[in-house]
């Protein structure tokens, strides 16, 4: 859910699962990652959540994602919105 340009919320009833397809909402206002930002907006599928050692444990749980078009990228839970039900 979009609360103000560039800041989302992520509200769901249930956690984020493998194998799920999701809504990438990357922050408009982070521009540096360019293949993030062309990438914001689409369906993206949960591959698996990142180890510690791939990611600061800290900013657990952070999850591999990959768009339709072969694209793989890293999310956290605010990133990933509204799970696609097909």
């Amino acid at each position: 859910m979009k609360i103000r340009p560039g800041v989302y919320e992520t509200i769901r009833a249930e956690p984020v699962r493998v194998g799920g397809r999701y809504v990438f909402c990357y922050p408009e206002e982070f521009v540096t990652l360019t293949d993030y930002t062309a990438h914001a907006g689409q369906t993206v599928t949960v591959l698996r959540q990142l180890t510690d050692d791939k990611c600061d444990p800290e900013c657990q749980p952070i999850w591999l994602i990959r768009a339709d078009d072969g694209w793989e990228g890293h999310a956290n839970n605010d990133e990933l919105d509204d799970e696609v039900r097909q």
